[in-house]
């Protein structure tokens, strides 16, 4: 294995398996969430992975059934498909906890770039191509700078302003993030932790725009 992926998968495992006591309880909550809709609990998101290679992600559900045959595979608070537990599983982000699972199992890194769908393919930017080369994240500067973009966003028309506006510097921020992991693994996973676990907290990613995550992690 290539040293720097070595010492990626090294700290993932490390900080997976120390906060286990911590998300381990939480997915048994938001399972128990999820379960007051009914079956399926788990939802299953195809979702582009290293070297574009599609995987299935494990979530919570948090919609209706068959909401991926009715609309978009991007959404908004306020989408109607989004159930009233889903609501909360997706505030709290406990639907996205079943993802340490696939970090354990070497498919995620805790910090890289956030998987899209293998639809949004030809939508990608020569930057987006180049964040493919890591493994997609749970939580990272694009999924930062989305968690703050669709916060307030209506449902209405949100795939085609997510194509055309948020995307592009999402892919930018993905791409500097893989620099920054390789670079400087510890720093950029805790950094990113504490960032994802205020943006929960605060409801909005740090309290900063789209504009200021652009700001603070692109390094031209």
């Amino acid at each position: 294995m290539n040293p720097t992926r070595a010492r990626i998968r090294l700290v993932d495992l490390a900080v997976a398996l120390l906060l286990s006591p911590i998300w381990g309880p939480l997915l048994l909550l938001g399972i128990a969430l999820a379960a007051t809709q009914g079956l399926p609990i788990f939802y299953y998101a195809d979702r582009l992975g290293r070297g574009g290679r599609p995987f299935r992600m494990l979530k919570l559900r948090t919609m209706v059934r068959g909401a991926d045959r009715l609309g978009a595979a991007v959404s908004t608070g306020d989408d109607p498909r989004i159930t009233a537990a889903g609501r909360l599983l997706r505030r709290t982000k406990l639907d996205e906890l079943p993802q340490f699972l696939h970090v354990l199992s070497g498919r995620m890194s805790i910090v890289g770039p956030r998987p899209e769908a293998p639809a949004y393919l030809p939508y990608y930017t020569p930057a987006g191509m180049r964040s493919l080369e890591a493994k997609p994240g749970v939580t990272g500067y694009g999924a930062l700078y989305f968690f703050s973009a669709e916060r307030d966003a209506p449902a209405q028309g949100f795939e085609q302003r997510y194509l055309r506006d948020l995307l592009p510097p999402k892919l930018l921020l993905d791409e500097q993030c893989w620099i920054d992991l390789q670079a400087r693994t510890v720093r950029t996973t805790l950094t990113l932790l504490w960032l994802t676990v205020t943006a929960v907290c605060l409801r909005g990613a740090a309290r900063l725009s789209p504009a200021q995550l652009q700001a603070r992690f692109l390094r031209q």
